[in-house]
């Protein structure tokens, strides 16, 4: 099971606030790991066209009737006035009023002109006009619920956002630094957990990660690659981009590369679940099996900022029937995030492979009690009335 990310998250809600904030520290890479990157292979890649993969200048570019529309708006009575940063919220407010969530990941111009897109689209569409009007952005992520895990060709999929601080000047020194920004989350959520500060490269990295998330789906292996290279070319520290990258050449069979490219995202961030998770993937498919393990005592004693990730591997060791080990890292998770009803039916689920029907029942009841939702409800009162019989 291939574990890998996409920032998409498919519950629209737009939140708005300006905020006091205080100091903060920002998070950083070392610059020297980008010269050390390993040699991609490129005689992987054959016959894919590049014809569909956007340059870095076109995704966050507006028409100029797009501009001319954007300056009619904050010429109004009402919006005139206001700072520069609250333009931007307000207008991104009435693009917002008639936008249609496709889980798409649209440029600035294309999901303007659509009035569609996925959390990602709006960001950049954010980005874009926040530029228009000499606006500072910064971004941070934010990991959100797994509510999509797409398991398609043998690939989790699990999904963050990020929300956008907006400052009429740049911050002197850190980030965070004192001074009033307004934030724009467009998918806030209870169970979110907010993660580093990154960078505007980084930033637009991230739109190649879930174009070549979306190709990996479809197993469009090369077209991933080129992706991938691209946004590389603008985050070459970043270790998502590069576990990908990793697992892509796995996928079109240099696992030697794939090894070297897991080992040097490892190097810039040795507590990566992600990597390490699909670094075992690796070792075990070559029957490196002690190797294998070492990761799986180390992946135990980490505590990530992303609790998120532990319920991802759960539900990955579930998936090869590996019900131990999903009892382990969903317990964990469920340690840092108590309230998450999918992960107790998990658990259960993984308990009544271990022939523990009692506890199974009893997790169960637990789900039962957190969910709000009235089809997860539903169907947990049917498996637990199952349950029920079968123990009678």
């Amino acid at each position: 099971m291939l574990s890998v990310k996409r920032l998409c998250h498919p519950k629209l809600a737009l939140l708005f606030c300006t905020v006091l904030l205080s100091a903060c520290s920002v998070h950083s890479k070392n610059s020297q790991h980008a010269s050390d990157l390993p040699q991609f292979n490129q005689a992987l890649i054959h016959s894919t066209s590049t014809e569909n993969v956007p340059e870095i200048a076109s995704l966050t570019y507006l028409s100029e009737a797009q501009r001319q529309e954007l300056a009619a708006f904050i010429a109004k009575d009402n919006i005139k006035a206001l700072p520069n940063r609250l333009k931007v919220s307000e207008f991104i407010n009435h693009k917002m009023t008639n936008f249609n969530y496709e889980g798409k990941n649209y440029t600035s111009t294309e999901s303007w002109k659509n009035q569609s897109g996925n959390c990602m689209a709006l960001a950049l569409l954010t980005y874009s006009v926040a530029k228009e009007l000499n606006v500072y952005p910064v971004f941070q992520v934010v990991h959100a619920a797994p509510i999509l895990t797409n398991i398609t060709s043998d690939i989790l999929v699990t999904s963050d956002h990020v929300r956008t601080f907006l400052y009429d000047e740049k911050p002197s020194g850190h980030f965070f630094s004192g001074g009033t920004a307004t934030v724009i989350d467009y998918f806030p959520d209870r169970f979110d957990r907010t993660g580093a500060i990154v960078s505007e490269s980084e930033f637009l990295a991230m739109f190649y990660r879930n174009l070549a998330a979306d190709a990996m789906l479809a197993k469009q292996y090369e077209f991933a690659f080129i992706l991938l290279e691209r946004g590389l070319m603008l985050a070459p520290d970043y270790d998502a981009l590069i576990n990908m990258m990793a697992i892509t050449h796995r996928r079109l069979g240099d696992e030697q590369t794939a090894e070297k490219l897991y080992l040097h995202a490892l190097d810039i961030k040795p507590n990566s679940l992600a990597v390490l998770s699909n670094y075992r993937l690796l070792l075990e498919l070559q029957n490196r099996v002690v190797a294998a393990k070492k990761i799986d005592q180390y992946l135990l004693s980490l505590e990530s900022s992303n609790p998120y990730s532990y319920y991802s591997l759960g539900i990955e060791a579930l998936e090869f029937k590996d019900y131990q080990t999903t009892v382990t890292f969903l317990e964990k998770f469920i340690d840092n995030a108590p309230y998450f009803h999918p992960a107790y039916f998990a658990l259960a689920r993984a308990q009544l492979g271990l022939g523990n029907t009692e506890k199974a029942q009893k997790i169960l009841k637990k789900a039962i009690e957190l969910t709000d939702m009235p089809d997860s409800k539903k169907y947990y009162l049917a498996k637990l009335d199952m349950l029920n019989n079968v123990s009678d």
